[in-house]
Order: C-alpha cells, then structure tokens, then sequence
C-alpha cells in the first residue's frame, strides 16, 4: 500500500521540522511527503530544501488548511491519503498502523486515530488534559479498534488517512470554510453519509501546540464560527439567536452535574474548562454569524 502524507503548513518551521523528522523515520516508510505552504515563507521552503529533501514542497496564497490539504491531495500519488498537521508528531509506527487497518477491514475508507498532548504537559496542564477528556469520553476513542460511520473517533485531520478515491468521490475539502475548523467534520460526514464505513485505530498523534488560556480561547471561539458554517451546509441553516442562546443556557445547567462526573474522576478542574469550552463556543456561533 502506498501512503502520501500532506502536511499543510502556516508559519511555524520549528513544530514542522519536528513533524517531518517523524515521519522520516516510520516503521513503514510513506510513498511520498507533501508540504504545502499555505502563505509561502522563506523559513518554511529553506527548511524544506535544506533539512528534508525529499519532501514535495508545494506553496499557495494563504487560503487556510483546507485548500491547503486540496493542493496536496491533487498532487498525491499513494492509494491512501494520510494528514496530519505542522504542530504534530506522529508515532514511529503511525502508517504502520493507518495500513494494518486497511488490511484487517478492506472494506473502509478512512483509517485514523486520535490526538494528545506531550506526556509532561498531561500530568499537570488542563488544557491538555481536557483534550485527553474529550477525545475517551466525548468521541469515545479508547484501546480499542471501532468500525463505523460519522460515530466513528476518527476523522480528525491531524490523525487521519483516506482512499484516495473516495475523497476523489466527494471532492475533497470543503474550502470555502470560514475558518480552520469543522472541514474535517463535514468532510467525515460527506463520506459517511455515501455508507462508507471509517475505522478507528488507538494510535495517537503528538500535539505540540500552546496549552494556555489565550490558545484555549481562540480555538473554541473558532470552533463556533465552523460549527455554522457547518450547521448551515448540513443542518437547514446556521442557527438562530434563540438557539445559541438556549445552548449556553444548558451548558451553564449541565455544569454542577460535570463538577460531581469529572470531581469521581480525580479533576473537577475540567468541570471549569468544559464550561469555558461551551459558553466560548456559543460565543463564537453568536458573535460569527
């Protein structure tokens, strides 16, 4: 099986040397690697040409990671289409295992797994283990292998591979999101709702982002805009005021019953960014509209 990897890039040389140092030492080597320089940067094509040679290196305007993951998608060759991201490293044996996925179901066309922070942030950033929390207890993504449809854990496009062929079905990206968030959502969905079946594998991609406050804020806010955007494709129209604010209004209720859940879990902290997660999010469908 040949796998290509696209790695949309923007801006961030040191975390995308790390990335593709990874994947320049898989247990199964990829059939190619393409960089695409969403808003080319000297820094990014000198890294490119001078650390990693073999890289396929591909530029566009800054038109956000969908477009991005569409120009690498039209340059690849392998049978599968692996993604990740500039601020992830993936495990030694990630293809290894997108590939035995492949092999033990044949009839998927998505293989993919989940996303988590450096083992010294777990232990004490909450950020970091918020996004731990909702990857086991919102997408359900455990030890275990899971075939499915849009309830499948995978799909995330930091950790995500497909047929070529069935994103040549669909179209690929969807770029004419507002934002880098809910392409890959309504991406999943496209293909799942033609019955394709995706598969889950536990393995789990390193992320190197910022785990703080002002990072934590950005992205639920943006999340919001997406889910819109999102809601507006698939749902019958973006949705209302009432509607936004009926959903912050069960966040604030669901939050007692979260501080006992995640207090038996050891981290009633959670509790906290969870709401901040909720109230954040509605922001960004009430304020993105």
């Amino acid at each position: 099986m040949r796998i290509t990897v696209v790695v949309p890039t923007h801006n961030r040389p040191d975390t995308l040397r790390q990335c593709l140092a990874a994947l320049g030492s898989q247990t199964l080597a990829a059939h190619e690697v393409i960089v695409v320089d969403d808003g080319p940067s000297a820094s990014v094509q000198t890294l490119t040409a001078g650390e990693f040679p073999e890289v396929h290196y591909l530029a566009q305007p800054h038109r956000g990671p969908a477009s991005a993951r569409n120009v690498g998608l039209r340059a690849a060759t392998g049978e599968v289409v692996a993604f990740t991201d500039d601020d992830c490293v993936p495990p030694p044996d990630w293809l290894e295992q997108l590939a035995g996925g492949y092999a033990r179901h044949p009839g998927v066309v998505g293989v993919g797994g989940g996303l988590i922070a450096p083992p010294a942030l777990l232990r004490s950033n909450v950020f970091a283990q918020y996004e731990r929390y909702i990857y086991t207890h919102s997408y359900h993504a455990g030890p275990v292998e899971q075939r499915g449809g849009f309830e499948c854990p995978a799909g995330s496009t930091a950790n995500m591979s497909y047929t070529r062929s069935i994103l040549a079905v669909v179209g690929g990206f969807d770029s004419g999101f507002p934002v880098a968030a809910g392409e890959d959502a309504d991406l999943k969905l496209r293909i799942t709702r033609l019955g394709r079946q995706l598969l889950y594998v536990p393995t789990w991609v390193i992320h190197l982002q910022a785990y703080d406050w002002a990072r934590f804020q950005r992205q639920c806010y943006v999340r919001g805009v997406g889910r819109n955007y999102f809601e507006q494709r698939h749902g019958g129209g973006a949705p209302g005021r009432i509607k936004i604010g009926l959903r912050a209004v069960r966040r604030l209720l669901s939050f007692p019953l979260d501080v006992v859940h995640m207090g038996r879990m050891g981290s009633p902290r959670l509790a906290l960014v969870k709401l901040a997660d909720g109230l954040l999010t509605c922001q960004g469908q009430w304020v993105g509209r």
